[in-house]
């Protein structure tokens, strides 16, 4: 007894070569017509896929087509998300078109610690102020201010040294910068004695100028033997330095 009949001899398209009904298919009519049952979790004909579902936003539509972005195979189809196809999909939540880690999306299609990863492909950028240190950064404190040592684009400031997560900066005396607040001379070494000292201020008896700083003796030796201080006395120049040490 035939279940259909669509005027051919051809199995795949519902009706087969015996005009039985094949599995997958819908026919009916004289001389048969057959369509594709989606979500039977059966592919057959035109069917891309068939998870057994007519959702979509799973991989497999509700016409039993791939969507974009994604691979669907077996019966009933599986689908997972293609990364390094630059759509996002899924349980994606970047995708530049690459499979590297290091750049902002790594290898599975996550966005990594420290960065913010927008658009299709993505564009991932690093942020700024979250005490991460990732990509271009040369630090990050936490902060986006300049004046600590690293500034506002995780970048560190002339005169600094940033180390850890979140950095910690401090000076560095002996490079011939001085940073404003912080350092009052720097000569290029860290060595006491020369008018800048080795935490990078003026010594007593001396005046430092520039960058790198030149430093003088303030004292000086006069004709009769005696000593001054831009004026004073040795004496009375000692006894003011000793009254504020005594202090």
């Amino acid at each position: 007894v035939e279940e259909c009949d669509d005027s051919n001899t051809q199995s795949g398209d519902g009706c087969d070569a015996s005009c039985a009904l094949e599995a997958g298919w819908d026919c009916s009519g004289e001389p048969t017509t057959c369509t594709e049952i989606c979500g039977d979790s059966l592919v057959v004909g035109d069917e891309g896929c068939d998870d057994g579902l007519l959702a979509v936003g799973d991989g497999c539509d509700a016409s039993c087509l791939e969507e974009p972005g994604w691979d669907c195979t077996g019966e009933p189809s599986q689908c997972v998300e293609i990364c390094g196809d630059s759509l996002i999909v899924g349980g994606e939540e970047c995708d530049d078109g690459l499979q590297v880690a290091g750049d902002g999306c790594d290898a599975s299609c996550l966005e990594e610690p420290g960065w913010d990863c927008v658009n299709e492909p993505s564009q991932c950028s690093e942020i700024c102020g979250d005490s991460l240190i990732v990509g271009g950064e040369e630090c990050d404190d936490g902060l986006r201010v300049d004046g600590d040592g690293c500034d506002a684009n995780c970048m560190e400031e002339p005169g600094w040294d940033c180390v850890n997560e979140p950095s910690q900066c401090n000076t560095v005396c002996g490079d011939d910068i001085i940073v404003a607040g912080h350092e009052t001379c720097d000569d290029g070494d860290a060595q006491p004695g020369d008018g800048c000292s080795d935490t990078c201020q003026i010594e007593p008896f001396y005046a430092c100028d520039g960058a790198p700083s030149q430093c003088v003796c303030t004292v000086f030796v006069t004709e009769a033997g005696g000593s001054t201080q831009n004026g004073q006395s040795w004496s009375s120049a000692f006894s003011s330095v000793q009254a504020g040490v005594d202090q």
